[in-house]
């Protein structure tokens, strides 16, 4: 008996080094969580990382999807060289200590790949999209003991309520730009012009409305119309003839054509009858070309117009033109459902739009800085 008594303080000293031992190795073991890097629905780019913030230990790895057919990146780091390419290009997963420059290039939604990165100390580590100011977010790598660490359910979990609170933003202000009444006024020369909407009244930090106000408009012969965009995001108003598909091949006549450097067949007041593709230059804030973009319709018949970016998330619209009386100008916004496509046809030209979105990203990137 004496002797197991004189052998239990040992045992005891061993059992706690078992569960210590078992303890930290469970501590220690490595996950891999994912965020979604932005997302939407038809009508609407939520463009947040989601979540934000995320709570992981030293060896994790953090993969971001990119559920959407909004551009974003993911990055860490002052940005060199060409920000649309990716920094390791040949790693599933690059590992990162918080020094240098690390960066996923230019993703174009659901098609493109997913980006890992493994953290490998401790530390606080910023990163942003290069292409949208305000989308930033936070990898907390924490030691042993330090606050309490990220699952995927407490991920999923904040991404949906960040989701759901900020399509409500979205969706408020798109309510507020559907119920104001067109402007319309008397156009030079005889008949009518109406203005409309492009996007929000203003710039919404957590993401995009990408609808037209209103996206059906009844006008009459020789009648103007013309669209006002009040917001930084890059829009245009393009025109297409019968037939037409935004996600196909681009037309000759737009084969080399880049849509940052002017519009296709335009000038203020362009004629629309049909027979070929019309594109104003990019409109909006801080734009070489303003915010205002106009047309001139001297034949009935129906229009279609798309926002060429963003035409594959829903950003469409028509112009009933007719010889007679038009109807109500303001016909109910309704939306066409989002077509998406696995080829980049006219949407990003040939890869053309993306080449001129990093550089304009870039640009504000540095200006924010």
């Amino acid at each position: 008996m004496r002797k197991v008594l004189l052998a239990l303080p040992a045992l005891a000293l061993a059992m706690v080094a078992v569960f210590a031992s078992t303890g930290n190795s469970a501590q220690a073991a490595a996950v891999t969580l994912k965020v979604r890097a932005g997302d939407g629905e038809t009508g609407y780019a939520v463009n947040t990382f989601l979540p934000a913030s995320v709570y992981v230990r030293a060896g994790d790895t953090i993969t971001w999807s990119f559920p959407w057919d909004e551009p974003h990146s993911v990055t860490f780091g002052e940005i060199q060289g060409n920000p649309e390419e990716p920094t390791n290009p040949d790693d599933a997963v690059v590992d990162y200590d918080g020094t240098g420059f690390v960066n996923s290039g230019m993703v174009f939604g659901p098609d493109g790949p997913e980006f890992s990165v493994k953290f490998t100390a401790e530390g606080t580590y910023d990163y942003y999209c290069f292409i949208h100011p305000f989308m930033t977010g936070k990898v907390y790598v924490q030691g042993p003991g330090i606050g309490e660490q990220d699952n995927q359910a407490s991920i999923d979990a904040r991404g949906a309520a960040d989701y759901t609170s900020q399509i409500a933003e979205l969706k408020a202000a798109a309510g507020a730009a559907a119920a104001k009444p067109v402007a319309i006024s008397s156009k030079a020369g005889g008949g009518k012009k109406y203005t409309l909407m492009v996007s929000s009244a203003n710039d919404i930090m957590v993401g995009d409305v990408m609808q037209f106000f209103p996206a059906t408009l009844n006008i009459g012969v020789n009648d103007e119309v013309e669209f006002v965009s009040n917001v930084h995001t890059p829009h245009d108003i393009g025109f297409t003839p019968p037939g037409f598909d935004p996600n196909g091949p681009p037309p000759p006549e737009a084969a080399d054509w880049d849509p940052f450097t002017g519009g296709l067949n335009y000038a203020p007041g362009a004629k629309i009858d049909g027979t070929k593709l019309v594109v104003s230059p990019m409109i909006g804030l801080e734009y070489p070309d303003g915010v205002k973009a106009s047309f001139t319709f001297p034949k009935a018949g129906t229009y279609n117009f798309i926002c060429v970016l963003h035409a594959s998330q829903g950003m469409v619209g028509k112009i009933n033109v007719t010889s007679g009386a038009p109807g109500a100008p303001n016909t109910g916004d309704s939306l066409a459902p989002a077509s998406r496509s696995g080829t980049s046809g006219l949407v990003f030209v040939a890869g053309m739009i993306a080449i001129a979105m990093g550089a304009t990203a870039a640009a504000a990137y540095a200006a924010r800085r």
